[in-house]
């Protein structure tokens, strides 16, 4: 299968949509994190898609066009470097929950603090992403 590479200019009002349904993926993946039958996997999943849509929401807000795809990398490479996050690349560390890891629970299990580490980046991506793109 090909990736879309294929880079897609979104309408800057589309920044807030996105800050939203980021919200909402924070907001799932703390009520995950509070039960105790959940799988660990699917609260690492959210954040990176929390944080994929918050970079998305900058993204857009500053009118600059990006490929669909899950890749933080790739994401955060677009963003100018003022713009860029305090964890810049070290984000890539959860693209495998995005895809490999949603279907495969790994060699390693997910760890307490690995899963409060996740929901912390999200929630600091989460106020980088809205001090830029609520303006």
């Amino acid at each position: 299968m090909t990736k879309n590479l294929k880079k897609q200019l979104f309408p800057k009002e589309y920044a807030k949509e996105l800050l939203r349904i980021a919200d909402g993926d924070v907001a799932s993946a703390i009520g995950l994190s509070q039960l105790t039958n959940g799988r660990p996997e699917n609260i690492v999943f959210l954040a990176q898609q929390a944080i994929e849509k918050y970079i998305k929401a900058v993204l857009v807000h500053l009118e600059i066009a990006f490929p669909l795809l899950h890749d933080l990398g790739v994401l955060v490479a677009l963003l100018p470097d003022d713009k860029m996050p305090v964890e810049g690349f070290e984000l890539m560390e959860l693209n495998p929950f995005a895809s490999v890891r949603r279907y495969h629970e790994g060699d390693v299990p997910l760890t307490k603090q690995e899963i409060e580490a996740s929901l912390k980046v999200a929630q600091n991506i989460s106020n980088w992403a809205k001090a830029i793109a609520s303006l």
